[in-house]
């Protein structure tokens, strides 16, 4: 989920205007003069806060501004295109803030047993901050399982731990509460921020905060001021205005270093290309001789990068002749390949898909021929589940005498995995069942670049919706079998592998011309309709006709294209956790 604080910092005023509006005026001018995005405020009506003729009643009474203030106060910070986060302490406040549209609250840690009062303020669906300093841990988890049972919670809500003795200690900031509040409530659906009073005078102030930052804190809160040799209200926390200025210059400087962790960049790829050494030989080789362990050396060559581990190589035969130091490639060692059709009976969507006739072939059927026409293929298997309605599959493999796996039923990569490493897959053409139209001529392709160039997984980009399959080895979906965080999400397995990240990918494109709202899949009846049309029209029962043939049709039919165009994706792409722990 995206965070609201795009600039991870909350700049907040607390009482530093000391009750007057010219103080506050003053401090939203050097909030944005400084670069900030986000600023907070301490809205409130006395008697919210404290009891008649008390000391506290005596020192709030002298700060609390007038309604037509701060309204011109959020006006200004608007004006100034500052988002504007309000500290409310009870119904009048919280009226107030949300009348003048602020565009986020939080509720102080005084009011966090008035749980009525947090779910109405939750219910406005803005962003919600909740103050857990002082708080036992017994207590936050009663009230968050409380708001997530009563479903109150929404995706903007923070914890924030931090406590305010004026200043706090630095013994008092904890960085592994942050890291334990992660563990333990965002699967409830909150997130994690930190309030820090470090004292303004003390050097870590401005560093703490970026630690909190690194151990995940979605946003840190810092107290401001005009200066402090004036000792405002509220200043023993704050950094004055010269100290904002460096601090969020450098916030800005780094915020590149706290960005979600994405696929390599330029310079690491460039770094990959300058120190990986290369795998080489010490002896020629012959064709079906078989590699020694003994005789693999690794050297340095950045014009060639094969990207192979000794220990995969060794014991395989080559199939070609190789000179000593020449480096070593896929393309020269024997690869067993063998494309893999995962298919179950029992879809919600369409039961017995795999077995519907199209022009009176059942669909698993056209499917295998034409993965037949793939010349680099060793073998084919049709794996399905272990579910005994799958076993009636294996009579199709039989007739058409290739190799049947039964795995798991929901782990998908598992069943992948374990059809891999029973037939001793080093490459693996992924195939689903519902893929009827595959495309033979680009997966050749593929898989001569997926060999050429050592990748773990090679992707055809530029096809129709059904039509563009992948190339992996087995050590890539070893890994996504064993280590992938949703096991049960696999069967979308093309966005696990699509992570340079964790893979090598390499990518080779058609240069087919095809209207974008072609699907080509077997997961609705209408589907199957547009599939039957297709076949027939070119009287096959053996899938010889290829994917251009297709292509060319129904840009020459286009109304068969609306018979399926309008269904859509069971998920998309961020529906899926995708997540790898490696």
């Amino acid at each position: 989920m995206k965070s609201i604080f795009k600039q991870k910092l909350l700049c907040e005023t607390a009482c530093g205007h000391d009750g007057k509006l010219g103080n506050l005026l003053k401090l939203i001018k050097i909030a944005k003069k400084c670069g900030a995005q986000n600023i907070k405020f301490q809205i409130f009506k006395t008697w919210e806060r404290a009891l008649p003729n008390t000391k506290e009643w005596k020192i709030f009474s002298k700060l609390e501004l007038t309604d037509t203030e701060w309204k011109k106060s959020i006006e200004f910070s608007k004006k100034n295109k500052l988002k504007v986060f309000a500290d409310i302490y009870g119904n009048d406040s919280f009226n107030i803030s949300n009348e003048l549209n602020v565009d986020g609250f939080k509720i102080h840690s005084e009011d966090f047993f008035n749980t009525y009062f947090i779910q109405k303020v939750l219910e406005r669906k803005k962003p919600v901050l909740l103050s857990v300093g002082g708080t036992y841990r017994s207590e936050l988890y009663e009230l968050v399982s409380w708001l997530f049972k009563k479903k109150k919670l929404n995706k903007n809500t923070f914890l924030v731990p931090g406590i305010q003795i004026f200043p706090t200690p630095l013994k008092d900031h904890y960085i592994n509460e942050i890291i334990d509040l992660k563990n333990k409530y965002t699967k409830f659906g909150v997130k994690v921020g930190y309030a820090d009073h470090i004292s303004g005078d003390d050097p870590i102030s401005e560093i703490f905060p970026f630690m909190a930052l690194s151990a995940g804190a979605d946003f840190v809160e810092k107290h401001f001021t005009d200066s402090r040799k004036f000792k405002r209200t509220d200043y023993h926390s704050a950094l004055d205005q010269k100290q904002l200025n460096l601090f969020i210059n450098t916030l800005n400087n780094l915020d590149c270093v706290f960005k979600k962790l994405g696929p390599f960049s330029i310079n690491e790829n460039k770094y990959r290309k300058m120190f990986k050494k290369t795998i080489v030989l010490s002896n020629d080789k012959f064709i079906k001789d078989k590699i020694d362990a003994r005789e693999i050396n690794f050297v340095k060559n950045t014009t060639v990068s094969s990207s192979l581990f000794s220990h995969t190589v060794t014991n395989k035969k080559v199939i070609r002749k190789l000179t000593k130091t020449s480096p070593l490639n896929l393309k020269y060692i024997n690869q067993n390949i063998g494309a893999i059709i995962v298919v179950r009976l029992n879809s919600n969507r369409f039961p017995d898909k795999a077995l519907k006739k199209i022009n009176g072939v059942p669909a698993i059927i056209l499917l295998i021929r034409r993965l037949k026409k793939i010349k680099s293929l060793n073998s084919i298997i049709l794996a399905t589940s272990s579910n005994a309605r799958d076993k009636k599959l294996k009579k199709f493999a039989d007739m058409e005498k290739i190799n049947f796996f039964q795995g798991p039923l929901t782990n998908v990569a598992k069943r992948y995995y374990l059809a891999a490493k029973k037939f001793k897959l080093d490459q693996i053409v992924r195939i689903t069942g519902d893929a009827i139209l595959v495309d033979e001529l680009m997966l050749t392709k593929a898989i001569e670049s997926q060999i050429k160039n050592n990748s773990d997984v090679t992707f055809i980009k530029n096809m129709p919706y059904g039509t563009a399959k992948e190339i992996m080895n087995f050590k890539t979906i070893k890994v996504i079998s064993q280590k992938s965080k949703k096991k049960n999400n696999t069967e979308y397995l093309e966005w696990f592998l699509e992570n340079s990240r964790n893979f090598r990918v390499n990518y080779i494109k058609s240069d087919y011309i095809f209207d974008k709202k072609i699907r080509l899949t077997l997961d609705f009846k209408e589907d199957l309709v547009l599939f039957d049309k297709i076949f027939r029209y070119f009287k096959d029962k053996q899938a010889d006709f290829i994917l251009k043939d297709v292509i060319k049709l129904l840009k020459k039919k286009k109304s068969m294209i609306k018979i399926n165009s309008f269904l859509t994706p069971k998920f998309k792409k961020n529906d899926i956790n995708t997540e790898i722990d490696i």
